[in-house]
């Protein structure tokens, strides 16, 4: 990832305020810090969704493993 050291964010800056202009910067700031945490919120969600569908989806594993083990142990008692 490239790093931006304070030369590069002045410049970034200065651009800002001769294509925006001084009077409208702050506004289009806060629009793109809207935008930013809403895109923020919306992956999160996408993530904690996918973390339950994996957490279900373990337990699940879990339950058919210890069927599994229950009746290989029942057919090992039975044999004895």
């Amino acid at each position: 990832m490239p790093q931006i050291g304070w030369s590069e964010i002045l410049v970034i800056i200065l651009v800002a305020i001769l294509v925006i202009g001084p009077k409208d910067l702050p506004v289009v700031i806060r629009k793109f810090i809207q935008i930013k945490n809403g895109i923020k919120n919306y992956v999160n969600s996408f993530q904690k969704g996918i973390d339950d569908i994996v957490q279900e989806q373990e337990k699940d594993i879990k339950k058919i493993v210890n069927i599994d083990l229950e009746e290989e142990n029942k057919k090992k008692k039975d044999k004895s």
